[in-house]
Order: structure tokens, then C-alpha cells, then sequence
């Protein structure tokens, strides 16, 4: 039979709770050292008893070995899951003899005062601070009343213990009580920090996990605000296009309406000579024109919708003059000029479609900064420069304005200081957006109420994805 069985039967815990795991732990090492003690104690008082006979005045066999049996049935009994009953009548049974003692003895008996020590220090261990306080108040109450008693020979006691001589052999049971309160203390310290290191342990296991959900509740909300932002822009860029719709139709209609008319001549005079057929090579040569500005008004029109992620070299002042044409006829109709001079600058490496949308919104958003003024000149100019082995782009407008308060929120989601027809509060943090993550750019707005906004972006020319 080895050691870490009997552990396992004798002493280890069967409650499942952490704290009275605790506390029967040490019961079970109290009542086995109170059965190894009694055990001892019988042996010898037995062996006396018969070495002895009538001449033996120790303590009765019996009542040894009775102690013996009790501390055995009480350890069986907290085996069997009455851990709670077996400490009280644990405790109990260490505080009744000492009551007598004290009563036969006198209440200044000093082992009897360890005891007392011994069963406060248990009871605050096995049961609860409050029934260590209690047990002393009961103690303490009975302690007076009995030194009154005895004081005033109510109650008569031996005190022949008082008389001496003294030996060696007195100080066993004192140093044996001190022992057991070293030890229960020892123990409840010892498993207390125990519990202090699971608690530990615990406390970052909890840490790495909150991490760890933090990382990867992080990872998804960024995930779904990207998700949110895409279909936001999607949904932005078809309003967008809704709202160019009319004046791509019209633009459309031009062309398409001279294709239509010079086929219509071609095909009225198939038998043609000399003059007829140099007119109709010019309206051949303009129906052609005609099918190429149709072609282009449907790639611009296009990038207002599609979502392209491909990357790429491309020519900026050929994506400004898209923009630029796709709002053709919403600049007229306002009365609006859009200038912009084709600087010649090198290509970049980026995303065309993106840079479209850019200048689409921010062009927009000048035309729109005149809605309520009556100036008659309504310029919008667009300028691009070449700063070393950066680029400058300008779009400033002689508009409404914007307020000082207002102006450092312009680039927030979904503000905007015009009503739902005009403005959905999109529009200039998707180009924000578009500046900071695809250009590695920055962009701000200056702007004055009444005087008008300029917007000002600065980016890197690169030429691979891997500059910055």
C-alpha cells in the first residue's frame, strides 16, 4: 500500500467546493495526528496499566482508547462527506475536557489555557472568524465566572499542582499544544496560499483570454466596419451615379443623336459622285467622332459604379478629365465653369478608379457650394503640381463656404450641412478614405463663409505598390 494511496483515503478532500476543500484538508490532518497521539497514549497507558496494577495512577485505559475510537469515527465520518458536523464535534470534543479541567483543576491551569488557545485557533480555521470570536466570548465568560467562583471557595479545586516540584515531564503536554497550534496554522497558511496562487493563475489565464478576445473582437468589429464602409460607398456611388444619371443621358443623347442623323445621309445617297461623297465622308468622320465620345461617356460613367481593386500605372490628368466630363452637364446647368489646365506630370502607380471618384466628389461638392449664391462667374478650378517627388492637387471653388465649426467635421461620416437631396454626409469621408489608405496621402480644407472652400491633397508618386 504506498503513500499516495493513503493520501487519497486518508486525507485528500472530496468536497468540491474550493474553501471547504480547504478546511477538510486540515481536519483530516487534525484528527489523524489526534489518532496517531491516542493511539500512542493507549499503548502505553495499557502497558502501565498491566506492568503496574493496582499501583498505576495514570489515566483510565478505557477512556484513552475511547479517544482513540472517537478521533477513528470522526475521521470516518468526514471520509464520508460529513465534514461540516465532524468539525463541530471535532471542536466539541477538544473544548468539554477542558472544562473540566479547568473546573477540577483551577481556571489558571496553564495547559488548559493552551487548549483554550487551540480550540479558538481551530474554530477560526475549520469554521469561520465568527465562530472563533464566539467561541472566545464563551470562553472568556466562563474563564470569570469560574475564578469568581473559585476565588471565593464557591467551587473548590486540586491546587496541589500549584505546590510543585516542577520537572521536564510538565512542559511535554504545553510544548505538544503549541505544536498543534503551529501546525493548524502552518496549514491553513499553507493552503491559503494555495488558493492565493490558483487565484493567480486564474487571474491570467482570465488576462490572456480577455486578450485574446479583445484581439479578435478587435479583428471583427474592424472587419465589419470595412464591410459596413465598403457597402456604404456602393450604395454612395450608385446615388451618385442617380444623380448624374440625367445629365449622362443628355450627353449620351448628342452623340448617339449625330451617329444617328450622318447614317441617315449616307443612306439616302448611295448613288453619289465627287461632292457627295466628300460630304459623306464627313459624316462618316463625325458619326466615328460621335461613337468615340459615346464610348468615352460610358467608361466614365462606369467608374461611378464599378468597384475595381486592381493597381496599376495611370495617368492623372486623363482620370481629372473624366470627372470632369462625366459633370459636364450638371456644371452647365448650374452655370458653373470647370478649369483645369493638363500639366504634364508623370503617371503614378495606384488605383484609377479610386482617384475618379476622388476628384468626381470633390468636383460635385464644388458645384454644389453655389446652390445658393447669385453670382453670375462660377468658377471651379483644379490645379496639379509637381513638388519634388510629391504631388499637389487643388480644388477650390468661389462658393458658400464652410463655418469655422463646421470645418473640422467636413471629413466625418455622415455630416453634412446640406438637405437629403443634395448631400448624404458620405461623400468627403470617402475621400478621405480614398487619400489616406490608396494615394498615402493626407488632405485638408481651408474655407471661409462666403468666400469659398479649396481643398488640398498631397500624395507621394509612386511607381510599384511597395513605395510609400
Amino acid at each position: 500500500m504506498s503513500l499516495r494511496y493513503l493520501d487519497r483515503l486518508l486525507v485528500q478532500p472530496k468536497s468540491k467546493d474550493i474553501d471547504l476543500a480547504r478546511k477538510e484538508f486540515i481536519l483530516n490532518i487534525l484528527l489523524l495526528g489526534c489518532i496517531f497521539l491516542a493511539g500512542i497514549a493507549s499503548v502505553d497507558v495499557i502497558i502501565n496499566y498491566f506492568k503496574l496494577g493496582s499501583n498505576f495512577g495514570g489515566a483510565s485505559p478505557y477512556a484513552v482508547v475511547g479517544f482513540f475510537l472517537i478521533f477513528s469515527s470522526l475521521l470516518f465520518a468526514s471520509r464520508l462527506g460529513y465534514f461540516q458536523i465532524t468539525a463541530y464535534v471535532f471542536i466539541t470534543l477538544l473544548l468539554i475536557p477542558n472544562l473540566v479541567l479547568s473546573l477540577k483543576w483551577g481556571f489558571m491551569l496553564p495547559q488548559a489555557l493552551l487548549m483554550y488557545s487551540l480550540i479558538i485557533v481551530i474554530a477560526g480555521i475549520l469554521i469561520s472568524s465568527r465562530a472563533a470570536f464566539l467561541s472566545t466570548f464563551l470562553i472568556a465568560v466562563y474563564l470569570m465566572v469560574l475564578s469568581y467562583l473559585q476565588s471565593n471557595d464557591i467551587i473548590l479545586y486540586d491546587s496541589s499542582w500549584l505546590q510543585g516540584p516542577f520537572d521536564f515531564s510538565d512542559t511535554i503536554p504545553a510544548i505538544v499544544t503549541l505544536l498543534v497550534i503551529a501546525t493548524a496554522s502552518w496549514l491553513f497558511s499553507r493552503e491559503i496560499e494555495k488558493a492565493l496562487k490558483r487565484a493567480w493563475r486564474s487571474e491570467a489565464a482570465l488576462k490572456r483570454q480577455r486578450d485574446k478576445l479583445e484581439i479578435t473582437v478587435e479583428r471583427r468589429t474592424k472587419q465589419l466596419k470595412q464591410a459596413q464602409v465598403e457597402k456604404i460607398e456602393q450604395l454612395y456611388r450608385f446615388a451618385q451615379f442617380g444623380r448624374l444619371a440625367s445629365g449622362l443621358f443628355h450627353d449620351l443623347a448628342t452623340p448617339l443623336t449625330v451617329v444617328s442623323l450622318n447614317l441617315k445621309r449616307l443612306n439616302k445617297n448611295r448613288d453619289i459622285g465627287t461632292q457627295e461623297l466628300s460630304e459623306a465622308k464627313v459624316a462618316l468622320e463625325r458619326a466615328v467622332s460621335g461613337t468615340r465620345k459615346l464610348e468615352e461617356f460610358i467608361v466614365a460613367a462606369r467608374k461611378q459604379i464599378q468597384k475595381q481593386e486592381e493597381l496599376k500605372m495611370f495617368n492623372l490628368s486623363y482620370e481629372i478629365n473624366q470627372a470632369i466630363q462625366i459633370l459636364e452637364h450638371r456644371a452647365k446647368v448650374s452655370h458653373v465653369s470647370i478649369i483645369f489646365n493638363y500639366p504634364s506630370i508623370p503617371k503614378v502607380f495606384g488605383n484609377p478608379l479610386k482617384f475618379n471618384q476622388l476628384m468626381t466628389n470633390l468636383i460635385s461638392n464644388s458645384i454644389d457650394s453655389y446652390d445658393k449664391m447669385r453670382k453670375k462667374s462660377r468658377p471651379v478650378e483644379i490645379k496639379l503640381q509637381k513638388l519634388n517627388n510629391h504631388l499637389k492637387l487643388a480644388v477650390q471653388d468661389w462658393g458658400s463656404g464652410i463655418s469655422k465649426e463646421n470645418l473640422p467635421k467636413v471629413f466625418n461620416p455622415l455630416f453634412t450641412t446640406k438637405n437629403l437631396e443634395r448631400g448624404t454626409g458620405i461623400g468627403l469621408s470617402i475621400c478621405k478614405d480614398i487619400v489616406e489608405k490608396d494615394l498615402k496621402g493626407n488632405i485638408n480644407a481651408e474655407s471661409k463663409i462666403g468666400l469659398g472652400t479649396t481643398f488640398t491633397i498631397e500624395f507621394p508618386i509612386r511607381k510599384s505598390e511597395h513605395e510609400r
